[in-house]
């Protein structure tokens, strides 16, 4: 079988095809980084909220409770 741009072009080709898959897996990964990282703040920002409901929420009263 003949290559119009000889092994030179094969190899280059072959060179360009792995480049292109090496940087699709470093970008889908640190995709996955950064939605795991927005995930995280996301859940550390709703429990600083759960805690601090529940902080506004223990504190008492000045009102007597109904005895």
């Amino acid at each position: 079988m003949r290559v119009p741009f000889g092994k030179k072009g094969l190899v280059a080709a072959g060179a360009a095809v792995t480049g292109a898959v090496f940087f699709w897996r470093v970008r889908a990964r640190r995709r996955e980084e950064a939605e795991a990282r927005e995930w995280e703040a996301e859940i550390a920002g709703a429990v600083d909220e759960g805690r601090a409901a529940g902080a506004a929420s223990a504190v008492p009263s000045s009102e007597p409770s109904g005895a």
